[in-house]
């Protein structure tokens, strides 16, 4: 059976994180955030999505370089479910 192994889970990972970040950047933009005007709550709560996946991503990278390759990819799985969480809790 081909399986993935953990080191190639936490590259994936990476990757993850960092295309989460980019469709937040996206997003903002998306919402009006190259107007020029005022950023409203609408397009900050992008900028800081943005912002936590940058860092996660950053953690996530510092994990696997040292070889820590399943806690690299937990706390991609625990970064995401927050990050979900936190949408939730922001629309309703």
């Amino acid at each position: 059976m081909n399986r993935l192994s953990t080191a190639r889970a936490a590259q994936v990972a990476l990757g993850l994180l960092i295309v989460i970040a980019i469709r937040s950047i996206a997003e903002f933009f998306r919402v009006g955030g190259a107007s020029g005007g005022p950023v409203g709550d609408g397009q900050l709560f992008y900028v800081e999505g943005a912002l936590a996946a940058s860092i996660a991503a950053l953690a996530v990278l510092v994990l696997h370089v040292f070889g820590r390759h399943r806690w690299a990819t937990l706390l991609t799985a625990a970064v995401i479910i927050a990050l979900l969480a936190w949408k939730i809790i922001a629309i309703g």
